[in-house]
């Protein structure tokens, strides 16, 4: 038996709160944020294994603290036993900085605004090499490079670097969604790939982050939990809560029974096993919750977990209610989208912000109408609509593809369309013809909203799409679109249109929105001969004047 040596002691340590890339960065970021930093920038190479840079613009560290940031269990947010009952930051425990500089090559540069100078500190595999006084801005500058070469039978664990770094963009897009008045940046192999401009609310977050759907808001409380919820309609829950992201006093938590708890709130309208699209922030007094529950601070315990799952689901189940006319349930507060949004526009404050709810409407009121009122949704299939004098009985997924069409041939007039970031980029592979039909249109392809890259070969990576298109038909409107193009004889930009329109309209069998219907039915006019093509059968009414004769 034997003692072992500090470094392996370090190298274990970093095991247990460093496995990959998106570790580090989220332990970076929480540290941003502990040093109110506002503006923070993520760089990854390689997947985050060569390389990893943060930048923020927070308090920054004095020369004596920079020295002592990547010694082990050195912290300046934890002063005494009793100060674990009462966390109130993201990180806490002194681990994060020694245990990155454990496995990798480590640069930290950092400047109060107070001091004339920085400092530059650099360390390799635990050991000290530099300590220096440099010029910097004010804030701290992280640079890690070489994750885990001191460490191969770690290194050879990780995935694929298109992997990686989606797990990386995850963590960044976790950290934007519950600090919407932060400005975060993440950028991979030099390129930036997510961009988060500051916002006033949680609810313009999720719209900012998830593209086009329909958010709905909730903000209450309940016996000392207050909770702010922004959630999609029912009609876009999924299996598993992967997309369902929970946070416990600021703080990103993997919990099943929170999880269930959202889903319990929505009754028999939600799937078994089914859970809906959004976020769930939670406040609790800090001392009703244990954060020291996991090394990398992804679990928490709460005093009375019990309590507070009743609570969530209650709250939660109070504020849902079924929606006139339709099967989805809406939340008390909140307001509906329409189907194509206009661009966003940012104020006078540099805020980014949605376009109001009457901008969005308004876009589909700009031409002359004859007057129907949906009456009813039959079959997913077809709109039954009233006229004055007739009922009419229209191709509902025909008539929404026209409409579609004419929108985005307006909007692409005015510039690119607006583009929705995937949360998880899709890997694919393209056949000869695809390649070419992308490297012939390219610009085009890329005005509408789609963003790729090559990974060498047929293998390319799909990061984002129109935002008319759902998330979950990502991978097919992708490649519809190169197929229309590579037959669209002489209109590529018609046929490209078309086939964004069709991938974007609500398939044959499942009803729209009741909402979203209704502003459908609002833009026909009968007139037109493309939607008078739609129409597939009509019925007089009888006239009430006869009837009194």
């Amino acid at each position: 038996m034997q003692k072992l040596d500090a470094t392996l002691i370090d190298q274990i340590a970093a095991g247990e709160v460093i496995e990959r890339p998106a570790n580090l960065v989220k332990e970076l970021l929480e540290n941003a944020l502990d040093a109110g930093a506002r503006r923070i920038s993520v760089d990854v190479h390689d997947g985050g294994r060569a390389q990893v840079r943060v930048s923020d613009d927070g308090t920054g560290m004095s020369r004596e603290d920079a020295r002592l940031c990547v010694e082990r269990h050195a912290t300046s947010k934890i002063r005494s036993f009793e100060d674990l009952t009462h966390v109130q930051t993201l990180g806490f425990r002194g681990e994060a900085l020694p245990s990155i500089a454990a496995v990798s090559r480590l640069s930290i540069t950092t400047r109060r605004p107070e001091d004339p100078e920085g400092t530059r500190i650099v360390i390799e595999g635990g050991a000290h090499r530099v300590c220096e006084p440099c010029g910097c801005p004010a804030g701290t500058t992280v640079d890690v490079q070489d994750l885990f070469y001191n460490v191969p039978a770690r290194r050879k664990f990780l995935k694929a670097r298109q992997t990686e770094t989606s797990k990386v963009m995850e963590i960044c897009q976790r950290t934007a969604l519950i600090h919407p008045d932060l400005r975060l940046q993440a950028s991979s192999e030099g390129r930036m790939t997510r961009n988060y401009p500051p916002v006033r609310t949680l609810a313009e977050r999720a719209y900012q982050a998830f593209g086009d759907l329909r958010f709905d808001e909730v903000v209450a409380s309940r016996e000392g939990l207050e909770v702010s919820a922004v959630l999609a309609p029912v009609t876009l829950a999924r299996p598993g809560p992967r997309h369902l992201f929970i946070y416990v006093n600021g703080r990103p938590i993997a919990d099943r029974a929170l999880a269930r708890a959202v889903a319990f709130a929505y009754g028999e309208r939600l799937p078994r096993g089914h859970y809906p699209r959004g976020i769930v922030a939670l406040k609790l007094p800090p001392e009703d919750v244990d954060v020291n529950a996991h090394p990398q601070k992804t679990e928490v315990r709460f005093r009375r977990a019990s309590g507070v799952v009743d609570a969530l689901s209650r709250i939660l189940g109070s504020r849902l209610r079924a929606e006139p006319g339709g099967s989805d349930p809406v939340i008390s507060r909140g307001a509906t989208s329409a189907t194509f949004p206009s661009a966003p526009k940012n104020d006078e404050s540099g805020v980014w912000s949605p376009p109001r709810v009457s901008e969005r409407v308004n876009t589909y009121d700009s031409r002359p109408r004859d007057g129907l009122r949906l009456v009813a949704q039959l079959h997913g299939r077809h709109l039954l609509c009233e006229s004055p004098s007739r009922l009419h009985l229209i191709d509902r997924p025909r008539i929404e593809q026209v409409v579609l069409s004419d929108d985005m041939a307006l909007a692409l007039e005015a510039g690119p369309l607006t583009r929705q970031a995937l949360l998880f980029p899709d890997r694919l592979e393209l056949d000869d013809m695809a390649q070419r039909v992308l490297a012939q249109h390219d610009a085009l392809i890329a005005s509408v909203g789609f963003d790729w890259s090559s990974m060498g070969g047929e293998s390319f990576v799909l990061r984002s799409i129109p935002s008319a298109v759902g998330n979950t038909a990502a991978r097919a409107a992708f490649l519809a679109a190169l197929t229309a193009l590579d037959d669209h004889g002489e209109a590529p930009r018609e046929a490209l249109i078309r086939s964004l329109a069709t991938s974007g309209a609500v398939p044959a069998g499942e009803p729209m929105d009741p909402a979203a219907a209704r502003i459908l039915v609002s833009r026909i006019t009968l007139e037109d001969p493309r939607h008078r093509a739609c129409v597939r059968g009509e019925l007089p009414l009888p006239n009430p004047e006869e009837d009194d004769r």
